[in-house]
């Protein structure tokens, strides 16, 4: 994602259910492997509040590099 001069990150979706209105929009790639779909899935079933936002801070570290 990019929100102005310097501000270069990236931005990356998992989802757990298929999602046809994004065919022909965005580029997929990708699996998770192992373990990591236990990870996938507890993440899922985290409790959200009002906006559908988790109510429990998810965050990925560690998960190495490309």
């Amino acid at each position: 994602s990019n929100s102005g001069p310097n501000t270069n990150g990236c931005q990356f979706f998992i989802t757990c259910a298929k999602c046809d209105w994004l065919d022909n929009k965005h580029v997929v790639f990708g699996r998770v492997l192992g373990d990591g779909l236990l990870v996938v899935g507890k993440i899922e079933n985290v409790v959200t509040g009002p906006n559908n936002r988790p109510k429990l801070v998810c965050t990925i570290a560690e998960c190495g590099e490309m």
